[in-house]
This record gives structure tokens, sequence and C-alpha cells, in this order.
């Protein structure tokens, strides 16, 4: 089964289109996060797809607060 870090660091070693089955898990994902109450539930998806920080990826620095705000939800 697909998560979500495998699939970013496929994508990051070899630049390619994703399949169907990946743009399915990402729409499903993307509707788990929306369906989310809190940003502390946000964070405990992404970690339970297998991100479990935010080093070693080239995020834009909008992106990267983001997620450093639903980590900081999940401890608070």
């Amino acid at each position: 089964m697909t998560r979500l870090i495998d699939l970013l660091l496929e994508l990051k070693e070899t630049s390619r289109a994703i399949t169907k089955e990946e743009d399915d898990y990402l729409r499903r994902l993307g509707e788990e996060m929306a369906r989310a109450s809190n940003d502390a539930e946000r964070w405990r998806i992404l970690e339970r797809e297998g991100l479990p920080s935010l080093e070693g990826f080239d995020l834009k620095p909008e992106s990267r607060e983001a997620l450093l705000r639903l980590r900081r939800a999940a401890m608070n």
C-alpha cells in the first residue's frame, strides 16, 4: 500500500508523472485531511503516512510553515 512518504521520496529521486492509483490515494488523503477537525489530527494523519519530520525535503517556505503549524498543534 502506498504511503505519502514513500511516494514523496520516490518522486524526489525519479521525476515522473503519478499513476492513477497514486492520484486516487492522494485525493483520498486530501479528503481525509479536509475532514480532520483540527491541526493536531491533521499532523497525526501525516505521521501515520510516514512523515516523521520535515527534514530532507526542499519545501517552499509557506509549505514548511503550514506543516510546522500542524506539528506544533499536535504537541500542545
